[in-house]
């Protein structure tokens, strides 16, 4: 590669990397902002049925999703080699979100309700959380494929604009709740419904016409559609499960101040999993509108090579500087020096382990997944009916072992991909 070609690649890179870097400042930085206020202000029982919120929402969204919108990725790449158009796959992908979400709704109420009962919580509360929660995302439903189809076509700063309108009402709601002092679970959960209204607002303002509109879908697309998502399914659906398991025993078998402090310290992680936004976001997208494989390869090594680096860095500071992170959630949880650490270390596994997928996908390396998620399901069901959960260090050490084995899976189908790529390519 010639100085130019480096430079102009550089030059490029650091373009959109610099847009996304300040459009996590201005929009998702301001969302967890407003979860650090939230972990500040609200007493432990009021923050233990906010976070039992939270973990409903994400059950729901990923569960309405189980990879189809992230599965548009894999579509776009290859209608760019036989010219077929996208629009019925996402008409297709539309339909099956829409059903999912009823059913994930239903499955989380379901264990809303069995939590209720064992942990004598108040089921007004409880429901009166999960009904925010699915007005939620089904407002999220409506905005996030047009989101994803947006960056394909190259929008990223337009949907950057469209997300921090959202992030930026969630951080109004968070400073509504320091001047008015409503330090509820529902005050918080009810920013996230008032957020995810403004990014759809804001959509219609920047993109007009939604993208996934409703059309006739013909049998042809259903079986292209379905041939590549049934085999990733499994690994959704056990990669949803795994946390709030997690979870749903730290709170069974350690109460609700050892739910509370694993969730917050996960909000510490969470700011340095924004690269893993930047894997979904920026490097998807552009990975997707790579059609020759030997270019496609080369680029993903080396920010596989840079991810590397990246997590090597942000443990060894989460080791030797665990205090400085702890200030950001306050001094209640200023003793989780151990949990500070494991939980930078699970994060590091998850962001290689999401880059790993992305590239697999984009390739059609998914025939495997299923193989992949039924031994990670086992290691679930083998090391959580024997963990000891005495202790939240104890929670997120199942959770970093947890994530470690995700990342061997995927890996292993990189490898198998690489040798022998008929193995694991969907037909």
């Amino acid at each position: 590669m010639s100085s130019l070609a480096v430079s102009d690649w550089f030059a490029r890179w650091s373009r959109l990397s610099g847009e996304f870097a300040l459009s996590q400042a201005v929009g998702q930085s301001a969302g967890l902002i407003s979860g650090l206020i939230y972990v500040r202000l609200m007493p432990i029982d009021q923050y233990a049925l906010y976070a039992m919120g939270l973990t409903s929402l994400s059950f729901i969204s990923t569960g309405s999703d189980l990879g189809l919108t992230s599965c548009l990725n894999y579509f776009w790449r290859e209608s760019s080699r036989d010219e077929c158009g996208i629009q019925p796959i996402i008409a297709a992908v539309q339909r099956l979100r829409w059903a999912l979400f009823v059913l994930a709704s239903f499955v989380s109420g379901a264990l809303l309700l069995k939590t209720t009962s064992e942990q004598n919580l108040s089921i007004t509360s409880v429901f009166a959380c999960l009904g925010l929660v699915v007005a939620t995302v089904s407002v999220r439903l409506r905005a996030t494929l047009d989101v994803q189809v947006m960056r394909l076509e190259g929008m990223q700063r337009e949907s950057y604009y469209c997300e921090a309108a959202g992030s930026i009402t969630r951080l109004l709601v968070a400073v509504a709740m320091i001047v008015t002092g409503i330090t509820t679970a529902l005050f918080g959960l009810a920013g996230g419904l008032l957020g995810s209204l403004s990014l759809l607002a804001a959509l219609r303002a920047f993109a007009g016409t939604p993208r996934s509109k409703l059309q006739r879908v013909e049998s042809e697309t259903w079986r292209k559609l379905l041939g590549y998502v049934i085999p990733t399914v499994f690994t959704t659906l056990v990669y949803i499960v795994q946390l709030p398991v997690v979870l749903w025993l730290a709170l069974t078998f350690g109460g609700k101040a050892l739910l509370a402090e694993t969730f917050a310290v996960g909000r510490i992680g969470a700011i340095y999993g924004l690269m893993g936004g930047f894997v979904g976001v920026v490097l998807a997208p552009r990975l997707a509108r790579i059609s020759d494989d030997a270019h496609f390869a080369r680029i993903v090594g080396r920010f596989m090579l840079a991810l590397v680096l990246l997590c090597v860095g942000a443990t060894t500071i989460a080791y030797l500087a665990p205090w400085a992170l702890l200030l950001l959630i306050g001094p209640k949880y200023a003793h989780l020096d151990r949990e500070v650490v494991l939980s930078i270390s699970a994060v590091s596994f998850d962001l290689l382990t999401v880059f790993l997928a992305t590239a697999n996908r984009l390739r059609g390396w998914v025939r495997l997944e299923s193989v992949t998620a039924a031994c990670q399901a086992a290691i679930i069901f083998i090391l959580a009916s024997q963990w000891s959960f005495h202790d939240s260090a104890s929670a997120w050490g199942l959770i970093v072992v947890l994530s470690a084995f995700t990342f061997l899976w995927t890996g292993i189908t990189s490898v198998v991909g690489l040798l022998a790529p008929a193995v694991v390519k969907v037909h």
